[in-house]
């Protein structure tokens, strides 16, 4: 039998669009074996991974943008409100024998240079520099300081993803440098967003033998591989055979991006995310789902 995978995009409130397909999936009884996710689409995968993302709607991306919004505050805050919010359900579920695999992308600092400024007031610079840096392809300071680390509930070790590090890591994969102002540590280690060094884990959940993986992404067109490459995810990863599922429209055309969303916005990139998972469930090489 085939093992399936769903990988989910970052892309900040264009997370509303993954939540919106991954509910449709959900609505029409199609599951998969693991659920893998990068920064934004965390939370929305682990309730999919449990198969309870059904019981959420928009408005969480509606009150993290209140927060983000208040004097003071930066997106850390909208953000740790939101595990806040779910943290108790999610480390309920999630870990029980029943749940899907589940697998959360970071990026880890592993030098020292490059922790202390990530980590410090220095860090909203750097984050400036590093979009810059994007914009030219340029992946130099990623491939001198960042390795991909992705946290998992069936691993052993120091990236076993658990109850008792959930909230850390959840924090820790959505950490834009230039937008974040609270650090972010995993066990005492200094991590920063996952879209640093992947944007959506396909390459890595290949890696692990899955032999199908459908891809949610939160962009038309073209994804590369994370935020500096200039490689894009491909349809067929070694033995794997991807599937990618994305808007038909650049999504902040209806007012919603990576850190502003309008409260109509959010609400038509969560219609657009259900009837792309709806057409999705149509195609013909889906006529027989994984269901377990």
């Amino acid at each position: 039998m085939a093992r399936r995978a769903v990988c989910c995009m970052s892309g900040g409130y264009k997370g509303v669009f993954v939540q919106g397909v991954l509910t449709a999936l959900e609505r029409a009884g199609f599951f998969a074996q693991a659920y893998a996710a990068c920064s934004s689409s965390s939370i929305s995968a682990a309730f999919a991974a449990f198969r309870e993302v059904s019981t959420l709607d928009a408005s969480t991306w509606f009150e993290g943008q209140r927060i983000a919004g208040q004097p003071g505050n930066s997106q850390s805050d909208a953000i740790l409100s939101g595990i806040a919010q779910f943290s108790a359900t999610i480390k309920k579920k999630l870990f029980q024998q029943d749940a899907a695999h589940y697998l959360l992308a970071c990026s880890y600092v592993k030098t020292e240079e490059a922790a202390r400024e990530t980590q410090s007031e220095k860090a909203k610079n750097l984050g400036r520099k590093l979009i810059v840096a994007a914009a030219r392809k340029d992946s130099s300071w990623k491939d001198a300081n960042l390795e991909l680390h992705l946290f998992d509930t069936q691993a052993t070790g120091e990236l076993r993803l658990s109850a008792d590090n959930f909230d850390e890591v959840a924090y820790a994969t959505t950490r834009m440098l230039h937008a974040w102002r609270i650090p972010a540590f995993i066990n005492g280690k200094p991590y920063i967003d996952g879209s640093y060094t992947t944007l959506c884990p396909v390459a890595a959940v290949a890696a692990l033998g899955y032999s199908e993986i459908v891809a949610i992404l939160t962009e038309k067109g073209i994804v590369n591989l994370d935020f500096f490459s200039a490689s894009p995810i491909q349809e067929n990863v070694g033995q794997t055979s991807v599937h990618f599922i994305q808007p038909d429209v650049e999504l902040k055309e209806w007012g919603v991006d990576f850190f502003s969303a309008s409260e109509e916005g959010i609400e038509r990139v969560y219609q657009h995310g259900l009837q792309k998972g709806r057409d999705f469930i149509g195609l013909s090489y889906l006529q027989d789902p994984i269901n377990e």
